[in-house]
């Protein structure tokens, strides 16, 4: 007798229809948002701009911050993806981090400059219920990467990797901080020569490699 398969039922067209105009706002607002500035993009902009009406927006988002947020999820996202693409690269843990860092920089600045406002209000989202698990998260991120080079035995003897942690996620933040707040700071410049900073730091001594299996 041959096995049923189980597939996930198809979104009805009622929940295509409700996708498809979320994903038209957001479309929309990261476009207005980058070009003019978040503090100065209305709801009425971006629902004109997505061709919705504006009651239609709230069906959707409680908010322009809440708006905020889900964009604010998917640039995430994004740096997760980064982080994985990089880590499928041939390379020492040295070339992955100058790869994630000079990539970060370079797509953040290559946005204009309305991305420095829309990254900063970002980084003040009025949720504290999201923050901790969005540090989780970044920093499990930056941790995948530096997981590659204790077990490749890259790094100096007796550095915990907690302790490698704190100081590559504290480094990135504090380098995409100091771009948000001066106007004059060389992201790209300081997002590689950070990064080689740190490498070059991290860096010591070849110890024994990790087996994965332990």
């Amino acid at each position: 007798m041959a096995e049923l398969s189980v597939t996930d039922p198809q979104p009805s067209r009622r929940e295509r229809r409700r996708l498809e105009v979320r994903a038209r706002i957001l479309e929309a607002a990261l476009t207005l948002f980058e070009t003019q500035g978040y503090e100065a993009t209305t709801v009425t902009e971006v629902a004109r701009r997505a061709d919705i009406a504006y009651g239609t927006f709230f069906n959707h988002f409680p908010s322009k911050l809440h708006l905020l947020r889900e964009l604010s999820d998917l640039a995430l996202q994004g740096l997760f993806e980064n982080v994985e693409e990089v880590r499928k690269r041939p390379g020492s843990f040295a070339e992955h981090l100058i790869a994630l860092f000079e990539s970060s920089a370079e797509r953040a600045e290559d946005k204009g400059p309305r991305m420095r406002e829309l990254l900063g209000a970002m980084m003040a989202l009025a949720f504290p219920e999201t923050a901790g698990q969005d540090d989780r998260r970044i920093r499990i991120a930056f941790r995948s990467i530096l997981e590659d080079g204790l077990a490749a035995g890259e790094f100096r003897e007796g550095i915990e990797l907690d302790t490698l942690t704190d100081v590559v996620v504290g480094t990135w933040y504090a380098m995409f901080l100091s771009w948000v707040h001066f106007d004059d700071y060389p992201l790209r410049g300081r997002a590689s020569s950070a990064a080689r900073f740190l490498a070059d730091t991290l860096i010591g001594p070849r110890v024994p490699a990790l087996s994965r299996e332990t």
